[in-house]
């Protein structure tokens, strides 16, 4: 017998009832951030978890039930104070910086948040914050839902953008890639490309979120 295939089998799995919600939770979580969504399975949580399959489906119905306690765990954890009272753009703007922050902390994660609704119990009560913070200074809710959807939708492409670019590959790699292809563009040819050179490869940064973040609440707050 292979050495490696006798250790596997001989390796106890975890007592039943050992395991917590949670844990199964972390698990995927784990799983997901070293190898990706696409290779979250049963099995292999399982395998992660140190139990069985069938153990696993004793905490979650299928997979699908899984990515949504995997989503509802990332969004309950946003780094927010929803305790005060502050004025409706700096609710907003406090809400996206604090969801673009945890995408960045689980940038394998990101994509996630994306393709399913962003909601959990502890969502209901941000959602419910922003929307008062708004009320209260006049906006009607079909409005103020409106320029929530707005800088949310603004935050969750740029953070996949930038993830892509500054966490998953380093920010090194993209800056790069620039040089390489801006210096094939003959000045004659693309004179305003040429101008703005050293500025392009800069578009996955902290400091363009927060450039678009602020003109995008500015622009909100003109439309009122």
């Amino acid at each position: 017998m292979n050495e490696d295939n006798g250790t596997k089998a001989a390796r106890k799995r975890r007592p039943r009832k050992s395991l917590s919600p949670e844990q199964v939770v972390d698990g995927a979580i784990t799983l997901i951030q070293r190898e990706g969504i696409d290779a979250l399975s049963m099995p292999k949580l399982a395998e992660e978890l140190d139990c069985g399959v069938m153990t696993v489906y004793g905490y979650v119905a299928n997979k699908d039930d899984l990515l949504a306690k995997v989503t509802s765990r990332l969004v309950d954890a946003l780094p927010l104070d929803i305790s005060g009272e502050p004025s409706w753009d700096d609710a907003l703007r406090r809400y996206c910086i604090a969801l673009r922050q945890r995408m960045l902390e689980f940038p394998t994660l990101a994509q996630l948040l994306i393709k399913r609704r962003l909601w959990s119990p502890s969502m209901a009560d941000v959602i419910e914050w922003l929307l008062d913070r708004m009320a209260s200074a006049g906006w009607r809710p079909d409005e103020a839902l409106r320029a929530y959807r707005a800088a949310q939708t603004y935050t969750l492409g740029f953070a996949v953008y930038e993830a892509e670019r500054t966490q998953t590959h380093p920010y090194r790699e993209h800056e790069t890639w620039w040089r390489q292809t801006l210096a094939d563009l003959p000045p004659e040819q693309y004179p305003r490309l040429n101008e703005v050179a050293e500025f392009l490869p800069r578009g996955a940064l902290e400091e363009q979120y927060h450039w678009g973040l602020e003109r995008l609440i500015g622009g909100i707050a003109e439309q009122r």
